[in-house]
């Protein structure tokens, strides 16, 4: 073995032997008497392992590449932030490496803030929050010229409040995330659009995946899931929206653009929109206000393929201000109106509604 490969693994052998497992017990008798002891005393490569029972106050992970999880999971690990703030507090670099797994974040002004970082967050509750400004259940940010790549994975995210934007998972600016098999419900923006997930980023390659999206509401746009370019277009921005349930959700707008999108909302985008089930969905309450099922805004082509779009309430898909999306393979059953409708006005001009004919066939 040549000498530099055999440093390389005495080094590696040397970490994985240092690193320990810190327990936290309920009744402060562990290694560590808080959860935030705990981190404070961790080590890169440390774990943070925490027993039963309910933890009372924030939690900062301080930039640490550690994992802090529960030994029994959410339903007998519950992080409380009795009002004072997010529950946990990723706001210093934190990548991939800090997770966060497998407990009840609650009573937080929201649940989870991520500001210029990049952790993992796996398997957890995050419920009744809020109300925040933005971002009820999980709020992340970036103001840098740096992009973050945030993994949201497994979680439930219910019953959280934001009073303008993101009253589930919110994600804003230079972020990039995999947003993959949450259960998203009961959330609502109150005044502002994404009521479950609300995604807006300069930069493309985001993933939202293997979702369900249900019950959330909107004061204005995306009900289900709103996405959007920050900045000045073009280029349009890429992001993928797939193998989704996004069923049941309202947005309440918007009478300026005539498409309120129920179930999902794009503004310029080349979204890649496949194999969705996007039912039951609730437009804007105005009489002329379209996009139960998806509206689209704006510049960008977005490919809507295998999905089914059924029983939204003022329109399946529907368009304003920009070019109709590339339909394919995509089942729309509907009611008032039927299928596809493409609206087109000028800002500030009157809103008209024709039909738009598109070949459909059932998903093989």
């Amino acid at each position: 073995m040549k000498p530099t490969l055999l440093v390389a693994l005495l080094l590696c052998l040397a970490a994985t032997a240092q690193a320990r497992t810190w327990h936290v017990l309920e009744d402060g008798s562990g290694d560590a008497p808080t959860v935030q002891a705990g981190i404070d005393s961790a080590a890169a490569g440390d774990t943070v392992l925490v027993h039963p029972g309910t933890y009372l106050g924030i939690i900062i992970f301080k930039g640490k590449p550690i994992v802090v999880r529960s030994t029994s999971g959410p339903q007998s690990t519950i992080l409380d932030g009795m009002g004072a703030g997010a529950v946990i507090n990723f706001t210093a670099g934190e990548s991939r490496s800090s997770v966060l797994q497998g407990f009840t974040l609650t009573h937080g002004i929201l649940g989870i803030t991520i500001f210029n970082s990049s952790p993992s967050v796996i398997q957890n509750v995050i419920t009744a929050n809020g109300p925040a400004p933005n971002g009820g259940g999980i709020s992340c940010d970036g103001n840098t010229f740096s992009t973050y790549y945030p993994l949201i994975q497994e979680n439930v995210v219910t019953n959280n409040r934001a009073n303008n934007l993101a009253g589930g998972i919110g994600v804003l600016q230079w972020m990039v995330p995999e947003i993959l098999d949450n259960y998203v419900a009961d959330n609502e923006a109150v005044s502002g659009d994404g009521g479950g997930i609300y995604y807006r980023s300069f930069n493309s390659g985001a993933v939202i995946r293997g979702n369900t999206v249900i019950n959330n509401r909107a004061g204005d746009h995306g009900g289900g899931i709103y996405v959007a370019l920050v900045g000045a277009p073009p280029p349009a921005l890429q992001v993928e929206i797939s193998w989704n349930l996004v069923a049941y959700n309202v947005a309440h707008g918007s009478a300026i653009t005539g498409v309120s999108g129920g179930g999902i909302h794009l503004i310029e985008t080349n979204a890649w929109v496949h194999h969705n089930t996007i039912v039951g969905n609730e437009g804007g309450g105005a009489y002329n206000t379209l996009g139960g099922g998806i509206g689209i805004e704006r510049i960008g082509s977005p490919v809507i393929e295998k999905n089914i779009i059924a029983y939204s309430t003022q329109g399946g898909v529907s368009t304003a201000w920009g070019v109709p999306p590339r339909l394919f393979r995509t089942t729309l059953l509907g009611r008032t109106p039927v299928g596809m409708a493409w609206a087109t006005a000028p800002p500030g001009g009157n809103l008209t509604a024709t039909s738009w004919p598109t070949r459909l066939s059932a998903i093989p």
